[in-house]
């Protein structure tokens, strides 16, 4: 059982918010008590995630512009050959996109705009803003694949 992250990149260099998950991703993990793993596509450097608490690294790389489904496939086989049992994306507008796909492949229950580590990891409670940040929510994820979306800072 791991704990899996997208860790996004852009013009072959990791995005701070791929950092802020990754730091994310180390919290639930020790929670968990299991390694973290992340996932990198066409990312040229991924030795500063090692510092954020990351495990291993998946890198791999796409041709061409994010593609959504393509994207997604990736993140999932990833998922699925690690037994991944959280996986965690950011709010980015690609991250949006392609994390109901991956939720959907896995059959994951998915709770966006999540602002801390999980409340309880059994049952799988996270806090989340809602109503556009004017409130805040618990949510409990009782499906076996558990996937968040961490809120923008």
């Amino acid at each position: 059982m791991y704990v899996l992250v997208y860790a996004e990149s852009e013009n072959g260099q990791l995005k701070k918010i791929a950092l802020e998950l990754a730091s994310f991703g180390k919290a639930i993990a020790d929670q968990l008590n299991t390694n973290l793993v992340a996932v990198t596509i066409n990312c040229d450097n991924n030795d500063l995630l090692g510092t954020y608490g990351v495990n291993e690294v998946l890198a791999t790389s796409h041709q061409g512009d994010f593609n959504a489904q393509q994207y997604a496939a990736i993140l999932s086989e990833a998922a699925k050959s690690k037994e991944a049992q959280t996986i965690a994306v950011s709010s980015s507008a690609d991250s949006r996109f392609l994390a109901p796909l991956v939720a959907v492949a896995l059959d994951a229950g998915y709770v966006t705009n999540v602002v801390g580590a999980p409340i309880s990891s059994n049952p799988f409670q996270v806090k989340r803003s809602v109503f556009t940040n004017k409130a805040f929510s618990v949510s409990e994820i009782t499906t076996q694949v558990k996937m968040v979306g961490l809120s923008k800072n």
